[in-house]
């Protein structure tokens, strides 16, 4: 048997109410369940991902001069690609060193304890693209250190909570699965952006579609 990692996505203040730029509505409600979760399960490793991202960052529509979630298209910074994305483009968020940018001090003091391996990992640090998964940038060109510390540890089960379900927590859970890791999502520990019924089961569709299971809780 291969080791049971926990993966907590983005859970730092200005994805959290009231103050948050970015907040995710009810946000702050899972961080006492999460901790619970550190606390409560025998987790062989424990990684954290963090938007970690320098004032340029082209994701921000102030960059752009444009209102925050603008739509726009990205053109590919990898050299000779000519691919596009389209995205939106969000407010100013988790800037390097702000206050926005830190985790909870409870749920951090809860990480930085864990008697197993445990790792946070920063994404989003390189101005010139943006990042949804804790693994890779969106053209799945950069790398973060995420899937070696995995590695190096022998996971081969992952459960990933945190923020937002839709954005970076749907794709550090694919970017997983296509690395050949078995991956739960844990509904009760996430929240939202678009967060109605209709959008929730359309996520877990695509989910589904991408070898990713979607439970409650564990």
């Amino acid at each position: 048997m291969g080791a049971r990692a926990l993966l907590v996505i983005d859970i730092q203040n200005d994805f959290l109410p009231p103050k948050g730029s970015l907040a995710v509505q009810d946000g702050d409600t899972i961080i006492d369940p999460v901790i619970q979760l550190l606390q409560d399960q025998d987790w062989d490793c424990v990684a954290m991902t963090k938007d970690w991202h320098p004032p340029d960052h082209i994701s921000f529509a102030k960059n752009h001069g444009l209102p925050d979630f603008s739509s726009f298209t990205y053109d590919s910074p990898v050299p000779g690609s000519t691919e596009k994305q389209s995205a939106t483009l969000w407010p100013v968020h988790c800037v390097q060193e702000t206050w926005g940018s830190e985790v909870p001090e409870k749920l951090l003091a809860e990480i930085l304890k864990l008697k197993v391996p445990h790792k946070i990992v920063n994404k989003g640090y390189l101005s010139d693209r943006e990042y949804y998964s804790g693994f890779n940038d969106i053209w799945n060109d950069h790398h973060t250190e995420l899937d070696a510390f995995f590695k190096e540890n022998d996971v081969t089960e992952i459960y990933v909570v945190g923020l937002a379900f839709d954005f970076c927590v749907k794709n550090s859970a694919i970017s997983a699965a296509n690395l050949g890791y078995h991956v739960t999502i844990l509904k009760d520990y996430t929240k939202a952006i678009a967060n109605d019924l209709q959008s929730i089961e359309s996520f877990i569709q695509e989910l589904a579609k991408n070898e990713v299971s979607v439970q409650e809780s564990i």
